[in-house]
């Protein structure tokens, strides 16, 4: 029989392959499927000791951060900032440093997406004024991954000297950790702000590049 920790493990372990089915498979609505069946797994599970209460709360965090993934890519961007305020608030309530990161990752983004750039602003302030320098490779990802928003950022302002020079720390970080999906959008985004200088040669390899590692994140799930 299956104890709690265990079960916590499996939906956690299932929500994360259907992360990299997905980034293969582009097929949101099948991982919005399995994201959904997690939940409800760990949702099933009652009485547990404060400890397994803060590894579910933080793996729960981590399922409605990735529904809330799907459903927006699904075109339900409706209470997204709600349901991206549910995802930090449990994962401030597991005291997971790591999830809390992406937690405000996500709020930050949405907010961002709702027209409300200084509150995702604050968001982004607080992982990089947290963990820009820290050596945990789950975090820096997050740092990495921050980055690329704040790229977005300046290339939505036309500010594309200062983007690619964001966009270069996070390529940096990003390699550092091999964190190839990552990487690619990286890439992907130097290719959009060197066309926006004026520079297709810049732009065209720096697309080349964001193929590659699209694939090598899909081969090897980094």
């Amino acid at each position: 029989m299956k104890t709690p920790m265990d079960m916590i493990k499996h939906a956690e372990a299932i929500i994360d392959s259907a992360v990299w089915d997905d980034l293969r498979e582009e097929d949101s609505r099948k991982a919005l499927n399995v994201y959904q069946k997690a939940k409800t797994m760990l949702d099933s599970l009652k009485d547990l000791d404060p400890e397994q209460e803060k590894q579910r709360k933080r793996v729960l965090s981590f399922c409605l951060l990735r529904i809330d993934d799907a459903l927006v890519a699904l075109g339900d961007d409706e209470g997204s900032v709600g349901r991206a305020k549910q995802v930090l608030e449990l994962a401030i309530a597991s005291g997971d440093t790591v999830q809390i990161a992406r937690a405000q990752l996500a709020l930050g983004t949405r907010l961002l997406n709702t027209g409300d750039i200084a509150a995702g602003e604050e968001q982004f302030s607080h992982i990089l004024t947290d963990w820009l320098d820290c050596d945990n490779s789950d975090l820096q990802q997050v740092v990495g991954w921050t980055l690329l928003v704040r790229g977005h950022i300046l290339n939505a302002k036309s500010l594309y000297t200062q983007a690619i020079v964001v966009l270069q720390n996070a390529e940096t970080i990003l390699t550092g950790i091999s964190n190839y999906a990552g990487l690619a959008k990286a890439y992907d985004l130097m290719s959009n702000v060197y066309l926006n200088l004026g520079d297709s040669e810049m732009s065209d390899e720096c697309r080349g590049k964001s193929g590659q590692y699209l694939e090598r994140a899909k081969a090897e799930k980094r």
